[in-house]
C-alpha cells in the first residue's frame, strides 16, 4: 500500500502513514433514522453540494443523493458513515449504543479517513510568495480519529497547501505541505501561522507577541540567515494555524 509519511511540525515528532484504505465488516444497508436526519441537517445547514461531500467522503454522488432523497436502504453503513465524517458529524452524538453502531464506530474510529482538500497555492518560508490560484486540486486522506486529536475544527476549515523557501529550517523544509485549520487566526496566542502579508505574500511564520499593543513579531526558525520582524496586526491577514506537516523522507 502506498503511503504519504506526516511529521508533526511543533512539540511531538514523529512519522505515521496517513493513506490508507478503511476496513468495514458491516456493509448491511443504512436503516438509522438519526444518522439520515443528522447528515441531511448539516447538508442544509452548511449549505453545502451532494457533489461536494460526495468528493470529500470518497462516495459515488448516488451514495449522498439518495441519503438526501431518503432512499436509506441502498445506501451501506461503509458510505453513510463516510458522509457523516466528511460533514463533521461526531457520530457518538447520533448512534445508539447496539452491537450494529458499536461495530461502526469502532470502525470509524480506527480506519476511517477524512478527507482534507489540497491547494494550488505556496506559502513562502522567505520573503513571500504571491498567490495566484486558490482552487482544491485534490485531497489527502487522514484517519478521522487522528484529525480528531489534532483539531476539534470542522473539516471543512481545512486545507493543505506547499511551502517554498528556507526561512522555516529546520521545522519546514522546500516543498514540505502543511495543514491549516482556517477557524484559528487569534494572534493572541503564539504558535506557526500563514499569513497574508500586505494584501499579496503568503508566508509561513512562526508568531510571537510583541511589547508594542497592535503588533506581533514574525520569527523564521531558520534565524541565521533571517532576523524576527516586528509588524502590526493591520498590515496582515491571518490565514490560518499550521496543525500539522508532512515531507520527503
Amino acid at each position: 500500500m502506498s503511503c504519504i509519511l506526516g511529521i508533526y511540525p511543533t512539540a511531538v515528532k514523529g512519522n505515521f502513514p496517513i493513506f490508507c484504505n478503511p476496513i468495514f465488516n458491516d456493509k448491511v444497508s443504512m436503516d438509522n433514522s438519526a444518522l439520515r436526519s443528522k447528515i441531511i441537517s448539516e447538508l442544509e445547514r452548511q449549505n453545502v453540494s451532494v457533489a461536494e461531500i460526495a468528493r470529500k467522503a470518497g462516495v459515488p454522488y448516488d451514495a449522498v443523493r439518495d441519503i438526501k432523497r431518503g432512499k436509506v436502504q441502498s445506501t451501506s453503513w461503509e458510505r453513510a458513515v463516510k458522509i457523516a465524517q466528511a460533514l463533521g458529524i461526531v457520530l457518538e452524538d447520533v448512534l445508539p449504543a447496539t452491537s450494529k453502531t458499536e461495530q461502526v464506530r469502532e470502525a470509524a474510529s480506527s480506519d476511517l479517513q477524512a478527507m482534507v482538500s489540497v491547494y494550488d497555492v505556496h506559502a513562502s518560508a522567505g520573503d513571500g510568495a504571491v498567490v495566484i490560484h486558490e482552487e482544491p486540486i485534490g485531497s489527502l486522506a487522514f484517519p478521522a480519529n487522528y484529525l480528531r486529536q489534532l483539531t476539534q475544527a470542522n473539516w471543512r476549515d481545512l486545507a493543505i497547501i506547499s511551502v517554498k523557501g528556507d526561512s522555516m529550517l529546520p521545522t519546514l523544509a522546500d516543498d514540505d505541505v502543511v495543514m491549516l485549520d482556517r477557524s484559528k487566526r487569534d494572534l493572541s496566542y503564539d504558535g506557526l501561522f500563514v499569513i497574508r502579508d500586505n494584501g499579496e505574500a503568503l508566508l509561513v511564520k512562526r508568531i510571537q507577541r510583541a511589547p508594542t499593543p497592535g503588533h506581533v513579531i514574525i520569527i523564521s526558525d531558520n534565524r541565521a540567515l533571517y532576523d524576527p520582524v516586528e509588524k502590526k496586526l493591520s498590515d496582515m491577514e491571518v490565514i490560518g494555524r499550521v496543525i500539522w506537516a508532512g515531507g520527503k523522507v
